[in-house]
């Protein structure tokens, strides 16, 4: 699972990480989604999605439950999620359609939990294949799903998240 460049390589080397980042990559980082990871994703009323044209222009969007159900795992490498229409640009699903990288941030601000995925995407939009998942997806208006196979799962750090956590504790306590 290498999916760093000489460059991330040459940087940590610079500023002398490189030995913390080999016990995170050989002891935090995987390829796979296991038990937890699949509820924590499973939960999730929203995430950050990030994609990138052929050219290389980056676009990050987030991604939003309509329903009760915003992420499903169908296995320890796969998952999908709704695409809907929204403003009509399509720039996630347009990246992908030429450069199928993708990455995930998933932020759960109240737990403190971060989690970072890398893998392929693939557009699942034909009609007789969508109604496989009109079970999972309970809305009226999904027109494409979004399946993605994993490449690279690593915990964010955490570090900042519990600022924002009690601001927004704070934030509900006063409304």
């Amino acid at each position: 699972m290498d999916i760093f460049t000489q460059e991330h390589k040459d940087i940590r080397e610079k500023n002398g990480t490189t030995k913390q980042v080999e016990y995170y990559l050989n002891t935090i980082a995987r390829d796979e989604i296991d038990d937890s990871l699949a509820l924590f994703l499973e939960s999730l009323r929203y995430f950050f999605f990030a994609t990138s044209s052929k050219d290389g222009y980056t676009n990050v969007n987030f991604k939003g439950a309509k329903s009760n159900t915003l992420i499903k795992v169908l296995d320890k490498k796969r998952f999908i999620f709704p695409d809907y229409n929204g403003n009509g640009i399509f720039h996630a699903v347009g990246d992908i359609a030429t450069n199928p990288k993708v990455a995930l941030l998933c932020i759960d601000f109240l737990s403190d939990t971060r989690v970072k995925i890398s893998g392929s995407a693939k557009i699942i939009d034909d009609k007789k294949e969508l109604i496989r998942y009109k079970d999972i997806f309970d809305c009226y208006d999904v027109e494409r799903v979004i399946e993605i196979t994993v490449e690279y799962i690593i915990p964010n750090c955490s570090n900042q998240l519990s600022v924002v956590r009690e601001q927004i504790l704070k934030n509900i306590k006063n409304n």
